[in-house]
């Protein structure tokens, strides 16, 4: 082969014009389809269509992805277990004040009898003394020894008792009991408020992951384009060998970004899989973008020629009026104050839940008065078990009970002192709770203005690195600037996509949160976090 023929093969596209190996040659044949391998290989097509149906992805929004998670969300069935408790709880609470009927059936068998053993040995003396005989006739049918001396007894009974009088402890704890009802319906729409961001930060966290994933695989193709351009010079002569091999680092270096790129990729979407309780190995389309080109833009910058290099530092630092305008729309639209977090009403409830069981435990001091009634019928049969209705003797008490404790040994005091020190600390947790929700309030406020921002610097930004790059490709190409030029631009041009894409997903979140702020509770804020992917802003 001659030399021209050798470099003409170097400098033409992979695969054409080269030779084909073995491992290429059962490459080309594979890609031909299932249809062409049929005749050949008839267990191809089988496998393909079964690869085809079982891969086939889901496509998934992000309103039905909200609607998934509310039904499969373990903190959202975590908090409606937490209210059907309450609701056990309340009915117990409230049971104290209704009376309470019981009945019981008991049988029983003596082995052994006091009575009867007395009874026994009264009629060995009346016989012993020779004229006993009638006083042991008349003891042995006496019902009152019948009673006492019988083998077996049988017990039917009822028993009733109605609360009078309990102190106050009874409707304090009713009420407490209502009061931890209603903190448990509290905490359902806050959890639901918690997974609606949660799936939302994780959708546009997987959107995120696959653009940057796309922005890393454009910069290998971009970096491979600059290699073979440099390998195309070198075969001429025109490019010394360090610039091929600086070429060939660079490329080498983008490897493991797009690696990692990937990896991301398929985290954030197994993360989103996990929320949506769907199967592991389920591909997914996700067809709501992060609306990079939806959200409000900005004018381009002004090209016109700079006539003065006068810098207004005022003017620099000044906020932006189109983000100032924007967040104060969002937070108008909003409501952040204290009074409906669902945090701050969970506290307050709290803090009348310790006041009630103050009550009820002061209510121990006082007298409990209730009315008991006790109903029984009652068989002594000389067999096992009463063969007639005449067999069973009526027994029916009432009676009306007051208890008062006079000493219990401190127990009642501490009770009171623990119960003090509950509302106690009730009422701190409200001051924290508030002072919480003010920071969360402020502090998503200020993330919505930073998102807002940052999203607004974007705007441009990459368009106009993407007129640089290409500007310094073709300079590149015709041999006016180095390949360090040409690095550096397309490093920049893959940190402005990124950073426009990481933008735009966290100004969707910001948003999100700030919507859904009076519902979410206060640890919320690690949770809609930024996304770390590795790259750096």
């Amino acid at each position: 082969m001659s030399q021209s023929r050798a470099r003409a093969l170097q400098r033409a596209p992979h695969g054409v014009g080269r030779p084909m190996t073995a491992p290429a040659i059962l490459l080309a044949l594979l890609a031909l389809g299932g249809a062409t391998l049929a005749p050949l290989f008839p267990w191809v097509a089988p496998l393909e269509a079964q690869s085809a149906s079982s891969g086939a992805p889901r496509p998934l929004s992000l309103a039905e992805a909200l609607s998934l998670a509310g039904a499969s969300s373990e903190n959202v069935a975590l908090a409606k277990a937490g209210v059907d408790r309450a609701r056990g709880q309340y009915g117990q609470a409230r049971s104290a004040l209704l009376p309470q009927i019981s009945t019981t059936v008991q049988w029983q068998k003596q082995l052994q009898n006091q009575f009867a053993a007395l009874t026994s040995r009264a009629g060995d003396s009346g016989t012993g003394g020779g004229g006993g005989t009638g006083s042991d006739t008349s003891a042995a049918d006496n019902p009152i020894t019948r009673i006492f001396a019988s083998q077996y007894n049988f017990n039917l009974g009822l028993t009733a008792s109605q609360p009078l009088f309990t102190g106050g402890r009874a409707v304090a704890g009713i009420r407490a009991a209502r009061l931890a009802q209603e903190s448990a319906n509290l905490g359902i729409s806050s959890a639901e408020a918690q997974v609606q961001l949660d799936v939302t930060s994780a959708y546009y966290d997987a959107v995120l992951a696959e653009r940057l994933a796309t922005i890393a695989d454009s910069t290998l193709v971009q970096a491979e384009r600059t290699l073979r351009q440099v390998q195309l010079t070198r075969d001429v002569g025109n490019t010394s060998e360090f610039e091929l091999i600086r070429a060939r680092v660079t490329r080498d270096n983008q490897r493991p970004a797009l690696l990692q790129a990937r990896t991301g990729r398929e985290l954030a979407l197994v993360r989103l899989r996990q929320l949506l309780d769907l199967p592991a190995d389920q591909a997914l389309v996700l067809t709501d973008s992060i609306a990079e080109s939806a959200l409000p833009t900005a004018a381009a910058p002004s090209t016109a020629a700079i006539t003065t290099v006068n810098v207004d530092a005022t003017s620099v630092l000044a906020p932006d009026p189109r983000v100032t305008g924007e967040v104060s729309r969002l937070v108008a639209s909003s409501d952040t104050s204290n009074k409906s977090r669902t945090a701050v009403q969970q506290a307050r409830k709290n803090v009348e839940i310790a006041q009630q069981n103050l009550r009820a435990t002061r209510g121990q001091r006082l007298p409990q008065i209730s009315a008991t009634t006790n109903y029984q019928r009652l068989a002594y049969p000389q067999n096992v078990l009463p063969t007639a209705l005449n067999d069973f003797l009526p027994n029916w008490t009432v009676g009306i009970g007051l208890s008062l404790p006079i000493f219990s040994g401190g127990n009642v005091s501490g009770q009171i002192q623990a119960a003090e020190a509950g509302v106690v600390e009730a009422r701190q947790r409200l001051k924290l709770t508030e002072e919480g929700a003010t920071f969360d309030s402020r502090q998503a406020t200020l993330q919505l203005a930073e998102a807002e921002a940052t999203w607004q610097a974007s705007i441009g930004t990459a368009e106009q690195a993407q007129r640089a790059y290409d500007i310094a490709e073709v300079r590149f190409r015709e041999g006016i600037s180095t390949q360090l030029e040409l690095s550096e631009t397309r490093v920049q041009l893959q940190q402005a996509l990124a950073n426009r894409a990481r933008a735009a997903r966290d100004l969707q979140v910001a948003r999100k949160r700030l919507a859904l702020l009076p519902y979410l509770p206060l640890s919320a804020a690690q949770q809609a976090a930024p996304l770390n992917t590795g790259m750096s802003r």
